[in-house]
């Protein structure tokens, strides 16, 4: 295929894809119609999406991890939306419409990349990430936003889901130096959280206990950042693991599930671990 071939079959696609995002724009004014529209998403605000945003984010983590095509294709799509009813939303209450966030978007895409837009010029990886660093340092110095790293994670986490929040910060911060080292340094400090949460929990102190297990659970996020695991995809791994095996359980058990006692429920564990290891082995 020769190069015009080429630029011929992708300016097609990008029209169809511009043809595609006008039906889009038209389908979500449709919908936030104040006569004819849909009466849920008539009442909605930015706040009152925050939870369907976090839960569209998740499912798409989750179709990237499992490797799965179609579900990323429509994850994204699900996303997409929620970037179009907020754009509405904004548009609704005067405080911004889509064309200024795609605008904003280009701008700052050309303004954090100048050796692809002002000058062809190819710079390593490590180098690509210092201009971006260096020219968004700038851009918070011109708007006056507070310096303090802290201060700036306090904000930019305030309204995050604390998972979310703990692998914001850790992201940030590691950029600084203050990252671990190995997952032998984690284990080291985990052990030490276990320690000071099982003294929390002799004393009974109920504000040190709680305390102490959000030290654990922290710490375990962070080894989650470290190995590149997406903390709820393994925990919704481990769900689905769990149900199957109790599944098997209660086939043994049948109707005398209510009887078991803890050490028939250990037996029982065993024989459903050792069950789905040999149908998956």
């Amino acid at each position: 295929m020769s190069s015009n071939d080429r630029y011929n079959l992708q300016k097609n696609s990008d029209l169809k894809t511009l043809e595609s995002f006008k039906i889009l724009i038209s389908n979500v004014k449709s919908l936030k119609d104040k006569t004819w529209g849909c009466p849920w998403q008539k009442i909605q605000s930015h706040k009152s999406l925050i939870p369907f945003l976090n839960e569209e984010s998740s499912e798409f983590i989750d179709a990237i991890y499992e490797k799965n095509a179609d579900n990323i294709c429509e994850e994204l799509g699900d996303l997409l939306l929620q970037v179009m009813l907020h754009s509405e939303i904004g548009y609704e209450n005067k405080e911004f419409e889509l064309n200024d966030v795609i605008k904003n978007l280009n701008k700052k895409i050309i303004n954090r990349h100048p050796y692809i837009f002002n000058k062809k010029e190819k710079v390593s990886l490590e180098k690509s990430q210092q201009i971006w660093e260096n020219i968004k340092n700038s851009e918070k110095e011109a708007t006056h936003i507070e310096s303090s790293i802290s201060k700036n994670l306090n904000l930019k986490i305030k309204n995050l889901p604390p998972t979310f929040g703990t692998d914001k910060i850790t992201n940030v911060v590691k950029k600084y130096g203050f990252k671990w080292e190995s997952t032998d340094q984690i284990f080291e400090k985990l052990e030490e959280e276990i320690n000071e949460l099982k003294e929390a929990i002799k004393s009974k102190n109920d504000s040190d206990i709680k305390n102490e297990y959000g030290d654990i659970y922290f710490t375990l996020l962070n080894l989650s950042n470290f190995l590149k695991i997406n903390p709820e995809s393994a925990l919704q791994k481990t769900n689905k693991k769990f149900l199957e095996r109790f599944s098997i359980i209660e086939h043994y058990a049948r109707d005398n599930i209510k009887k078991q006692t803890p050490k028939d429920f250990q037996r029982l564990w065993q024989i459903a671990k050792q069950k789905l290891k040999r149908k998956n082995s």
